[in-house]
This record gives structure tokens, C-alpha cells and sequence, in this order.
């Protein structure tokens, strides 16, 4: 918890009864369950924001792996969800590799 910084933010009242019904379900304090959501929506937002710059070509497949914190496996199961294909090149294998002998 030392690292660990307070936010705040304004929902309406039907977001926070939504939010409290929701983490009485999951059998979690209200702070609990917002601190899940945020957990998810990031690893969701790392994914889609790695896979949109990999899609515009501005970075390899290894690189959008890194920045999804994915394993290279992990991104090609999420390939169809966010509809990316690759057009992986030797070059770009040797690129990925190269990143990878980094990690």
C-alpha cells in the first residue's frame, strides 16, 4: 500500500448503486471492486492501444506483446478479438527475436 495513490472520481448515483450491487455480488468492498474494474480496463486499454499501433504498422508484433504485457502466444489468441493478422516477414521474426533476447 505504499505505493498506492488515492483517486477520485464523480459517477452518478445509478453507477454507484450498479457499483455496489455489482460488488456485493462478487462479495467485495465497493473500494475492492472499483480497484478490479480499473485493473481490467487497463490490461483491456494496454491490449487494444498495442494492437491498434501494430495494425498502423508503427510497431513489430513483438513490441505490441511488450506493451500488452502478453506473452507472444497470448497475442496471437487475441488476434481475431481485435481483428489483426499478421504479415510477419523474416525481417520481422529477427526483430521480434532481437526484442525478445532483451527481456
Amino acid at each position: 500500500m505504499a505505493n498506492d495513490v488515492v483517486l477520485s472520481a464523480r459517477v452518478s448515483k445509478d453507477e454507484a448503486r450498479q457499483l455496489e450491487g455489482f460488488a456485493k455480488q462478487q462479495h467485495l468492498d465497493k473500494s475492492a471492486f472499483i480497484k478490479k474494474l480499473l485493473h481490467e480496463s487497463l490490461d483491456e486499454y494496454k491490449v487494444k492501444q498495442a494492437f491498434d499501433l501494430f495494425k498502423q504498422k508503427k510497431i513489430s508484433f513483438g513490441k505490441a506483446a511488450e506493451i500488452a504485457g502478453k506473452s507472444l502466444a497470448e497475442m496471437i489468441e487475441l488476434m481475431k478479438k481485435y481483428d489483426a493478422y499478421l504479415n510477419y516477414s523474416v525481417d520481422d521474426l529477427k526483430e521480434d527475436l532481437k526484442n525478445l533476447e532483451g527481456i
